[in-house]
């Protein structure tokens, strides 16, 4: 039987601690022997701070500077945190600058693409979703 890896969105209005709780319930599936990976999804990129202990570079951020999207270039912006906890964040435009969700959305079907959870053994993913959308992008 083939393993599915089970995943967990948390999203609601901006402010209300959904990295704090997503950064915890990570943290908890990793000491019940999980292998987690936590998606930071939104721009501001500090869904993984907390496990990591610092802001750590994007997906986003990385494509703009390789000029090439490849797996490597891709599994340079996954980090192990707390308890063997992976991470990585989406990234995306500074405020008024571009769609968020557009480039949301870009970093997950890369993530798909290269098949990074299935190449890193996780068993559980937590998407940490932005909750102030204002364009249709994400949608």
């Amino acid at each position: 039987m083939e393993n599915t890896v089970k995943q967990i969105a948390l999203y609601g209005k901006g402010g209300i601690g959904k990295s704090t709780v997503s950064s915890n319930v990570s943290a908890a599936l990793s000491k019940m022997g999980e292998k987690v990976m936590q998606v930071g999804c939104d721009p501001k990129r500090d869904s993984i701070a907390t496990l990591c202990g610092k802001l750590m570079p994007t997906i986003l951020g990385r494509i703009g500077e390789a000029k090439k999207v490849t797996e490597e270039m891709l599994t340079s912006v996954v980090f192990q945190g707390f308890n063997g906890v992976l991470g990585c964040e989406s990234g995306g435009p500074k405020p008024g600058m571009g769609c968020a969700g557009k480039g949301v959305n870009l970093a997950l079907q890369l993530l798909d693409q290269f098949q990074i959870f299935e190449k890193y053994g996780v068993t559980f993913v937590l998407f940490d979703v932005l909750g102030d959308v204002v364009c249709g992008g994400f949608a």
